[in-house]
């Protein structure tokens, strides 16, 4: 999520390091007059809207998201009925769907970077059809238990490994340079609109316990999406042809990333808020029904998460000065300080607000970094330092929520909160040193 103008690379001017609109063009990015109502004058975040590529591709995503956000949240829910709520299965799931993400991350750049990357989502698009349904027909039988549960989640998160980079990539390629941030903002807007509209769908099915409805529902918006990709004319860009072998790819897609300072940095933040942040999403189930006594509710916390979340999407591209990986680390330790008053938190309305702030700091550190990332690698090499970026986005979860079940199962929920809110207020305070002495 998915996040902000050009970031000087090596010491360079910011303009040598970004694509310029001409540069567009030469890649294939195809571009129609905007609508009246679309014009950039009418503001930056929204200037990617004039392009119709990225409307389609903007469209479905808003689909898949959403689909993916009401079988997700209706996977936990069933999960929570078959396990009897047990955090180490709860654990298990995160680490099931999101593993993939992981392990198979470097071998998804390099194919993003060498296949047609329409191509790639709309084979992604229909594996996630035909694993959908499957979940939907088992759970209206009912004969769907938890280790099958694990298993489809680990065959979704398969999918979802190929299509991230892929799609990552294939928004730099439906707009300009110049429109960049906003397609990546409008983008990580997005996802986190539908961690409202998913949420809030899902909810009153989890309460009734409906859950093939939910998993049909993702069905549709998936049909949906890949619909408008296919409806897609995103023009082919040129790959990199030097480099013979598969190790002598990954070898240069990470050499890149060392060069194009600061991705490391930029990298290893986003690492630290995913493995000790947003792995507490996991264990939202459990914090309902031992801190607030209903287990249900943790279905609306995700929607509080899901509004704080848009606004720090939006935020990020909206400020005019340039962010740094100074402001991404203050907003880190800002998570950390939200994250610890959460988890002692005993009231609802409370929990929600502070919820909400989670949101805001987690996606304006995400959005940032990788508006950030997009701007300063080689079109060529697109895919796989992005394929590094979804390694600390979504790779580590399935490792954080893991360790915070076990953790939660021996020293309990708040403990095991409070001790991640610290860990990422540390880390923020160290990167805001290390940006501050190196000028970023």
């Amino acid at each position: 999520m998915v996040k902000t103008p050009v970031e000087q690379s090596l010491g360079a001017n910011p303009a040598d390091t970004a694509l310029n609109p001409a540069d567009s063009v030469a890649m294939g990015v195809q571009s129609v007059r905007a609508p009246r109502f679309l014009a950039p004058s009418r503001g930056r975040v929204f200037r990617a809207l004039a392009h119709r590529e990225y409307r389609l591709l903007f469209a479905s995503f808003v689909f898949s998201q959403t689909g993916f956000w009401l079988s997700h949240i209706s996977m936990q829910g069933l999960m929570v009925e078959l396990s009897g709520n047990d955090p180490r299965y709860l654990g298990f799931l995160f680490f099931c769907l999101f593993i993939p993400a992981f392990l198979l991350a470097p071998a998804a750049g390099l194919v993003a970077d060498r296949v047609d990357r329409k191509r790639i989502m709309l084979v992604c698009q229909s594996a996630v059809a035909i694993l959908t349904g499957t979940l939907a027909l088992l759970t209206a039988r009912g004969s769907l238990d938890a280790r099958d549960m694990l298993l489809l989640a680990a065959l979704l998160g398969t999918s979802f490994a190929f299509s991230g980079p892929a799609s990552y990539a294939l928004a730099a390629n439906t707009v300009p340079a110049a429109d960049l941030p906003s397609a990546v903002s409008l983008s990580s807007a997005a996802n986190n609109l539908t961690r409202v509209l998913g949420p809030l769908i899902a909810a009153p099915l989890i309460a009734s316990q409906h859950f093939a409805v939910a998993f049909g529902g993702y069905l549709g918006a998936t049909l949906a999406a890949a619909v408008l990709t296919a409806a897609m004319r995103a023009a082919p860009y040129t790959p990199d042809e030097a480099e013979a072998s598969i190790l002598g790819r990954l070898r240069t897609g990470l050499r890149h990333a060392r060069e194009r300072r600061p991705a490391v940095p930029a990298l290893f933040t986003v690492a630290a808020l995913s493995l000790f942040g947003v792995s507490h999403v996991a264990l939202l189930p459990v914090y309902a029904e031992d801190v607030l006594g209903d287990q249900h509710l943790f279905a609306w916390i995700v929607v509080a998460t899901g509004i704080g979340a848009i606004a720090g999407a939006l935020a990020s591209d909206t400020r005019r000065a340039t962010p740094s990986l100074t402001t991404a680390a203050l907003r880190l330790l800002g998570y950390g300080v939200a994250l610890a008053l959460f988890a002692v938190s005993r009231s609802l309305l409370v929990a929600l607000c502070l919820e909400i702030a989670i949101g805001y700091f987690y996606f304006a550190v995400m959005t940032s970094l990788q508006t950030l990332l997009q701007q300063i690698v080689d079109e060529a090499k697109r895919g796989r330092v992005m394929s590094l970026f979804q390694i600390c986005w979504a790779g580590l979860v399935p490792f954080g929520g893991l360790g915070m079940g076990a953790v939660a199962g021996t020293l309990g929920i708040k403990a095991t909160f409070v001790a991640a809110a610290l860990i990422c207020m540390a880390f923020g305070a160290g990167i805001a040193l290390h940006a501050r002495r190196t000028g970023f």
